[in-house]
């Protein structure tokens, strides 16, 4: 048998790139469903987790997956925003703890979250570096950001203008990175969070004396951490004005209108027990209510449900993919018999049998077998670091 497996692995490096053609196309066949099911089982369990630690969520009547990817992973936007007054009859109720979020602006790509500390308590966020938000203008930086934009407590960060052709009067805001958060392994990792009141500044509904105002040179080479105020010309057109909010001025921001009447982008509601969620979920019942409440659970549920349906067909494909393999694979065992019937009959004259021709055979195949296989284990456990990153840029 030792002889067999030795010619059959000399053969097989003879042609060692028909072998490698062919050990390609094993490891894939292989590989492609264990990928799936290795991505979309930590998917399924990321985004399972971020459901079940968040007990309930309201919003603006609209789509259910819409609110629920919103508030969790801060994707999209809801179709409409509802406002501080519908957090306030959460909370007035005495039936949950209300968790205001406005998700509306980036920083730099990276969304930001205005939210109280609430939300820090409920995802169990810890400060690494520096210290929480203090005074309005602060902000928290997740780990993955911080990291991407190379920041540290104490550096600034610009936010993004929502329309670049805006031409209210408003001007981005300059934030003091107060702390930088743990690492968490979920979607806080790539935001931005900052007080509300930050959030509703940023939105122009709060501003200050104009003092605060300031230019900045923009320089594509430098990142967040350089403010770049040296002294030009305030008529500079390639200058960046912004607003900044320091010790001297914080005093000075203050809020118009009705706070009511203050945006937000979604609520989460975290009842005292199950009688008064029971409770909450009852005020909603109504079709003419603005509002509307969400188990978020349910909603990632029924995203999964489709998920799976879509993973059914791909593996309706790999099953075709399998089979067209397997009939190459007895396309090449007939053709490699053809072409080596002078080899076959030089076998057959020093004694070998048709047994030990079906043996040679078969060790070839045996052999491409088992390096496929050690192939996709390799690439498996390399993709097992990988699928952590890849699903959070999903969830």
């Amino acid at each position: 048998m030792n002889g067999t497996f030795l010619l059959a692995r000399r053969h097989l490096w003879h042609h060692r790139w028909r072998s490698a053609v062919l050990v390609g196309c094993l490891t894939l066949t292989f590989l492609l469903p264990v990928g799936l099911q290795f991505f979309s089982t930590h998917l399924e369990a990321r985004l399972t987790a971020r459901a079940n630690a968040t007990p309930l969520v309201v919003g603006a009547a609209g789509s259910q997956l819409d609110l629920a990817l919103h508030a969790l992973h801060f994707r999209g936007q809801p179709s409409r925003e509802t406002t501080m007054a519908e957090s306030n009859r959460i909370s007035e109720g005495g039936l949950a703890k209300s968790i205001p979020m406005l998700v509306r602006f980036k920083a730099e790509g990276w969304p930001i979250v205005g939210t109280t500390t609430d939300y820090l308590r409920l995802r169990k966020l810890k400060v690494a570096k520096g210290h929480s938000w203090k005074r309005r203008g602060d902000c928290l930086v997740g780990a993955t950001a911080a990291k991407q934009l190379n920041l540290e407590p104490g550096d600034g960060l610009m936010t993004e203008p929502e329309n670049v052709f805006e031409l209210d009067g408003s001007f981005p805001l300059r934030m003091r990175v107060a702390g930088i958060l743990s690492e968490s392994d979920s979607p806080d990792d790539n935001a931005v969070f900052v007080g509300l009141e930050t959030a509703w500044i940023i939105a122009g509904i709060g501003h200050g004396h104009a003092a605060s105002r300031k230019r900045e040179m923009p320089d594509a080479s430098s990142n967040s951490k350089a403010t770049g105020e040296a002294d030009v010309p305030m008529h500079d057109a390639s200058l960046i004005e912004y607003t900044e909010i320091t010790e001297e001025n914080a005093g000075s921001f203050h809020f118009h209108g009705d706070r009511n009447s203050f945006p937000l982008t979604a609520i989460l509601a975290v009842p005292h027990d199950e009688a008064s969620e029971t409770l909450l979920l009852g005020r909603y019942l109504s079709d003419d209510d603005p509002a509307q409440i969400i188990r978020p659970v349910e909603v990632i549920d029924e995203l999964l449900t489709m998920v799976m349906r879509i993973r059914q067909l791909f593996e309706l494909a790999f099953a075709s993919m399998a089979t067209i393999t397997a009939a190459m694979l007895a396309l090449f065992v007939v053709l490699t018999v053809q072409l080596r019937q002078r080899e076959f009959a030089t076998m057959f004259r020093i004694g070998c049998g048709r047994f030990m021709i079906i043996r040679l055979v078969g060790s070839e195949l045996l052999l491409l077998f088992v390096i496929s296989s050690l192939a996709t284990m390799l690439i498996a456990i390399a993709f097992t670091f990988a699928v952590p990153r890849l699903s959070s840029l999903l969830a």
